[in-house]
């Protein structure tokens, strides 16, 4: 059976749409001119291009922490970085040695420089199913690694951990542990990858299409209700509260990240480093899981201790 005209103009379309990679305008907003270093926890090697791929190749490229269009055209900034706290080699196989190796060699694919990045082989925190991280330790390991390098923004899991493992569902709490007694203000930003049902969790190339669909459409929207702000005001009625308190939503806008085709290609290559991994049902997540094209964060509000010790 050939292809009609038409099947291939409908295919034609969909390359276009998946072919470059977008984002909510300015997902991790920063209120001082400060460089923007980002932390990403995870906690076992491959975490990070099964989950973050789209995250991670918007913030290594430049795309998202700079003035960059919506389009996702990319832009450079050197003094933006992006760097990476795996809390385990993962060796509940008694792989943890050569995990440790392919989470490198993940990372070079990925783009994240060798100086910015460490897998702990740590006795404290060890792949388990069945044994629970201490939330005070998980806090202490990573305010060590955040004072070190300065770090004003973390990524990391939710409370659903994305795949249900327990050490995913424990780091969020150690994380938000350490930024309550944070030392110095101001504490950095913790955003969390939302969890989402299994219903549309593998969907795969329908993520993309859909998030980018809707983006457009909120745009679009957006651009409509500016114009008519413009048209009312200048007929001499006030902007109104209604479309203010809009305005300042709009602003809000949950931020994710969209993986282009290349990203998600490069993402596969990152997963093949990965070959001690590389079992049957994780290449179905590779092929299925919308966490390979969608990233939606999600900022935990921290309330601020009573006092700081200001630098």
């Amino acid at each position: 059976m050939f292809f009609s005209a038409f099947h291939v103009l409908v295919l034609s379309i969909v390359i276009a749409i998946l072919y470059r990679p977008t984002h909510s305008g300015d997902p991790f907003k920063r209120e001082s001119t400060q460089p923007q270093r980002v932390l990403l926890v995870t906690a076992h090697p491959d975490d990070e291009c099964l989950f973050f791929a789209p995250t991670i190749f918007g913030l290594a490229n430049g795309s998202q922490l700079n003035d960059a269009s919506q389009d996702g055209s990319i832009g450079q900034n050197n003094e933006n970085e992006l760097f990476s706290l795996c809390l385990s080699v993962g060796d509940a196989d008694g792989l943890g040695h050569i995990r440790k190796e392919e989470y490198e060699k993940s990372l070079d694919v990925m783009g994240i420089k060798d100086t910015n990045r460490i897998a702990l082989d740590d006795l404290y925190l060890q792949d388990s199913m069945e044994v629970s991280w201490d939330i005070d330790y998980i806090a202490d390991v990573v305010a060590d690694f955040v004072i070190h390098h300065n770090i004003n923004t973390i990524l990391s899991f939710d409370q659903g951990g994305v795949s249900d493992h327990p050490n995913h569902k424990i780091i969020p709490f150690g994380i938000q542990r350490m930024i309550s007694a944070y030392p110095v203000y101001p504490p950095p930003k913790f955003y969390v990858l939302i969890t989402v049902p299994i219903s549309i969790k593998y969907v795969g190339i329908l993520a993309p299409l859909v998030a980018k669909f809707d983006l457009y459409a909120m745009n679009m929207l957006h651009s409509a209700e500016d114009r008519l702000s413009w048209i009312v005001e200048y007929f001499g009625y006030p902007y109104t509260t209604s479309a203010v308190d809009a305005k300042r939503n709009r602003e809000e806008t949950m931020p994710f990240f969209v993986a282009g085709i290349n990203d998600y290609l490069v993402a596969l290559q990152a997963m093949r480093q990965h070959w001690s991994q590389l079992v049957w049902f994780r290449w179905l997540n590779v092929m299925f899981s919308r966490y390979m094209w969608v990233n939606e964060w999600a900022e935990v509000k921290m309330q601020a201790p009573d006092s700081y010790a200001i630098p």
